[in-house]
């Protein structure tokens, strides 16, 4: 078969990424030329993080070259409409994506035109790019699908707290290194991060606090008997918030997502989080030390009669921070939304994430 290998120059930027990505950045890809190809699926990988799948193309020569498609986790394709087994081995398929400036023919996927002129949006795009409409089209994490679940007005104003949550679309703590006051120590730091070999996400391992908050899934405050739980779809994460806790917060032992302790502000969940001893600030190398402590508050309101969470984060680390840093977050309550299992499997092919030299 010969394959036309295009290489599209856009001249612009596309669409801002979404985080749907979270796992890694992508800063290695080159967003302002979309590569485009035409090939077979030779093996299709549909789990968390990130969906992988490989395509065959031959040139002219005959000579036969392997592409490597990562697109976005299994729970935004879910949520998007773009399920397991649309896209099987030995499908003739159209790819268009933005490929690796570090590995070599590794590609961030977008858009995918099935044999049957079905187009799959499985990446960081929110138009088709060869069809009138596009599967996935409705957009990240059914925010658009999905209507905002009117307030339930029997409940108490703290009680409105306890349902599942996920993040307002544009809302994103992760602003970059240069967002933050670094010290000289941590710019050191984050410097010699490798993401492909630093990066424990890569790994299946569940962030840690305050990186966790920053997770583009859903999210559900329970309520126990003297703790709160926040359960996270993302990598199955359970957070315990002890309420009015008599322990010695110092004794407690370090831990990834450290120990919380809140309390009620009338209708506002005060946390804070100390004895953390999870490595890293934000999911792109920043570092952060033992000494981090994160203050929370979370406060459950009636924006227009919907449910709305609004969140601010304050993290304080001398070692790795110069002045405190602060993001106030959104989430929104969503009518049929809940967690579901995440369920994380490890990269079956080191080689597929592994930079060039």
């Amino acid at each position: 078969m010969n394959v036309n290998l295009r290489l599209v120059i856009t001249g612009l930027l596309l669409v801002l990424p979404l985080s749907v990505f979270s796992h890694h950045s992508n800063s290695e890809f080159d967003q302002s030329v979309d590569t485009e190809f035409e090939g077979k699926v030779v093996q299709v990988l549909w789990r968390n993080p990130h969906i992988l799948i490989d395509v065959a193309t031959t040139d002219e020569s005959g000579v036969e070259t392997v592409w490597h498609l990562e697109g976005s986790a299994v729970s935004a394709q879910h949520r998007q409409g773009v399920e397991a087994g649309l896209i099987q081995e030995g499908q003739q398929v159209r790819i268009a994506g933005w490929a690796s400036t570090r590995r070599d023919k590794h590609l961030l996927v977008n858009h995918v035109l099935l044999p049957d002129s079905v187009e799959l949006l499985v990446g960081n795009v929110r138009e088709p790019r060869w069809s009138q409409t596009g599967l996935g089209e409705e957009r990240f994490m059914g925010l658009a699908a999905s209507p905002e679940q009117p307030l339930d007005e029997s409940l108490g104003e703290a009680e409105r707290l306890f349902r599942v949550w996920v993040r307002a679309t544009g809302s994103w703590y992760f602003k970059g290194a240069d967002a933050y006051q670094l010290t000289e120590q941590a710019l050191v730091a984050k410097a010699a991060w490798n993401e492909f070999e630093d990066n424990p996400l890569l790994n299946c391992t569940p962030p840690g606090m305050p990186a966790v908050m920053g997770n583009p899934y859903p999210m559900q405050f329970v309520q126990l008997d003297d703790t709160i739980e926040l359960r996270f779809e993302e990598f199955d994460a359970v957070r315990t918030i002890h309420l009015d806790d008599a322990a010695v917060v110092a004794q407690q032992p370090l831990s990834h997502l450290g120990y919380s302790v809140g309390h009620w502000e009338e209708n506002t969940l005060v946390v804070k989080t100390n004895r953390i001893n999870w490595p890293y600030f934000d999911r792109v190398g920043v570092p952060q030390s033992d000494a981090v402590e994160v203050v929370e508050r979370f406060t459950a309101v009636d924006v227009d009669n919907q449910d709305k969470l609004i969140y601010r984060l304050t993290i304080s680390d001398p070692a790795t921070l110069n002045e405190p840093f602060t993001w106030n977050g959104e989430f929104v309550g969503k009518d049929g939304e809940v967690v579901e299992r995440y369920e994380c499997v490890l990269e079956e092919s080191v080689a597929q994430n592994t930079p060039q030299p």
